[in-house]
C-alpha cells in the first residue's frame, strides 16, 4: 500500500522519531514517499541514513517557476471544479493581514505541486507530522487529489493558538488524527463535539531498544569527592527547553558541594545566551556544548551518562526521555503535559514542577545521594519503554489505522490505542512489582 508523509523539514535532527516510524512502516511493507516542504540543511544530515532519506525525499520549496506554473496549469486544466475548491479551502486556513494572503498563495502553490507527485506515484493518502504548514499543504492537496489526508498532532505549539493553526478546520477534513499521549488528545476533544473523539486516536512514539542497549559502568556509591557527576541533558537549544533552570540548579549542587560536568547536546538560538550564563555562574568549566550529534553515537552519551535531566516547560513527549530510559540513564524532568504518561515519579524517575532551580537541585541531588535507588528507577524505566513505547509494537498500530483508511472494505478491527487494549487486561499488579515500587519509594523519600 503507499502512502505520503508529509513534513516541514526531513529528513531532520529533532524529528528523528518520524524518520523510525518511516522506516518501520517500510519494514512492514508498505511503500512510504516522504515530502519535505523544505529541504534540509546538509549540516541536518548526520548519519548515512539521513544522507539516503534526504535523497529519496521530494523537496516542495525550491526554485522551479516553471514547475510551479506546469502544475497550476495541469491541475486547472484537468480539474477545474476541484482547483476552485482547494484554492477555497486554502483561502479559509490562511492567517490575518497581508503576510496571511501571501503564505497561502505560497501553500496553494506548494499543493500543486505536492498534488503532482501524488498523481505521478498513485498516492491517495498524505499524513503530516504537526498541524503546521505541513498538515496546511497536505490537507489542500487532498482536495486536488480527490484523496484523503491525516495527521499527527505532537504540540504543544499548536496548542498555544488554536486559531492560528486552525486546528478545528484541519480536524474536522482529517480522515483521522494521531495524538501522541492521552494529553494531546484531550486538548483536541476540548474543541470537538463528543460524536467526534472517536476519530482522535492515541499511538505514542517509540524507540527502538536495540539501539541504546549499550554496557553501562555501575557507578560506584563510595566513589571519591573528586569524580564529577556526568549529567546530561539533549534537546534544542531553545527558551522553552529551560536549560537556563538546568544551570541555575547546578550553581546550587556546587554550592551543596557536589561536583558536576553537564554535557548539552544540540544547537539552537539561546546557546550564546546559555554560554554568557555559564560564565556568570562560574560553570564555563563544568559545561561542555556539543551541538546536534547523530543518531549514530547518541547511543554512547547516554551510556557515559549518571543522570538524564529536562527541565522543559513545554513539550509534547520528549523522545529523548524514551532514549535516555532505554539506555537505563535515571531521568528527571518537569511534570507538565505527557511527559507524566512517561514517568511515574518516584518509580522510573523523579518529576518536578517546572521553573523551580531549587527543586530542580533537589532532585538531581537525590538521585545523587542514592545511586542504587537510581538505578533501580532506571531498572523500572526501561521496562516501561520495553513494554509501552516499544517500536516494535507501536508502528503496527499506526500500520492498522493506515490499513483501515486504505482499505475500508475489511471488516473492522479491533481498537487500536494503548488506552483499549489496557481495558481488555486485568489492571492489577502483580505482587512483586507492586512491593518493588513501594520500597524503591520509600528508599527515595529516605
Amino acid at each position: 500500500m503507499k502512502i505520503g508523509y508529509v513534513i516541514s523539514r526531513y529528513p531532520a535532527v529533532s524529528h528523528t522519531f518520524i524518520q523510525r516510524e518511516v522506516l518501520g512502516l517500510r519494514k512492514l511493507g508498505w511503500s512510504v514517499t516522504t515530502i519535505s516542504v523544505r529541504r534540509s540543511p546538509e549540516s541536518q544530515l548526520l548519519t548515512d541514513i539521513d544522507r539516503e532519506e534526504s535523497r529519496r525525499t521530494h523537496t516542495l520549496v525550491r526554485f522551479a517557476p516553471f514547475a510551479i506554473l506546469a502544475a497550476f496549469i495541469d491541475a486547472f486544466l484537468h480539474h477545474p471544479f476541484r482547483f476552485g475548491r482547494a484554492f477555497a479551502c486554502c483561502w479559509k486556513l490562511r492567517r490575518p493581514g497581508a503576510r496571511g494572503m501571501l503564505y497561502a498563495c505560497f501553500y496553494f502553490a506548494e499543493a500543486l505541486l505536492l498534488h503532482r507527485i501524488c498523481r505521478r506515484e498513485n498516492i491517495r493518502h498524505l499524513h503530516a507530522h504537526f498541524a503546521n504548514v505541513a498538515s496546511d499543504v497536505a490537507m489542500i492537496a487532498s482536495v486536488l487529489n480527490r484523496g484523503t489526508f491525516s495527521f499527527t498532532m505532537h504540540g504543544p505549539t499548536e496548542f498555544f493558538d488554536l486559531l492560528h493553526f486552525r486546528l478545528s478546520d484541519k480536524i474536522r477534513a482529517a480522515r483521522f488524527v494521531v495524538c501522541i499521549s492521552d494529553f494531546a488528545r484531550s486538548q483536541l476533544m476540548s474543541i470537538l463535539p463528543p460524536h467526534q473523539w472517536s476519530r482522535l486516536h492515541v499511538v505514542r512514539c517509540g524507540v527502538e531498544l536495540r539501539q541504546f542497549q549499550t554496557e553501562r559502568a555501575p557507578r560506584n556509591p563510595g566513589a571519591a569527592a573528586e569524580d564529577a557527576t556526568n549529567i546530561l541533558c539533549v534537546a534544542r537549544l531553545a527558551p522553552e527547553k529551560g536549560h537556563a533552570i538546568l544551570l541555575q540548579a547546578l550553581a546550587e549542587l556546587s554550592l551543596r558541594g557536589h561536583e558536576t560536568f553537564l554535557t548539552l547536546i544540540g544547537d539552537g538560538p539561546v546557546r550564546e545566551d546559555l554560554t554568557r550564563l555559564a560564565e556568570v555562574l562560574d560553570l564555563q568549566d563544568r559545561i561542555r556544548f556539543l551541538g546536534n550529534v547523530g543518531q549514530s553515537v547518541i547511543h554512547q552519551h547516554y551510556a557515559a551518562a549518571d543522570l538524564f535531566v529536562l527541565p522543559s516547560f513545554a513539550e509534547g513527549v520528549p523522545v529523548v526521555l524514551m532514549e535516555a530510559m532505554a539506555a537505563r540513564c535515571p531521568v528527571i524532568s518537569t511534570r507538565i503535559a505527557g511527559i507524566s504518561e512517561l514517568i511515574e515519579h518516584g518509580a522510573s524517575g523523579l518529576l518536578v514542577v517546572p521553573g523551580r532551580a531549587d527543586l530542580l537541585a533537589d532532585a538531581m541531588e537525590q538521585l545523587l545521594l542514592n545511586p542504587r535507588a537510581a538505578q533501580r528507577m532506571a531498572s523500572v524505566a526501561l521496562e516501561k519503554i520495553r513494554r509501552d513505547f516499544n517500536l516494535e509494537g507501536i508502528i503496527p498500530q499506526l500500520a492498522h489505522i493506515f490499513r483501515r483508511v486504505l482499505a475500508p472494505q475489511t471488516a473492522p478491527a479491533a481498537p487500536i490505542d494503548a488506552r483499549h487494549r489496557a481495558m481488555d487486561r486485568p489492571v492489577e499488579e502483580s505482587p512483586s512489582r507492586s512491593d518493588a515500587l513501594t520500597a524503591l519509594r520509600e528508599e527515595v523519600d529516605r
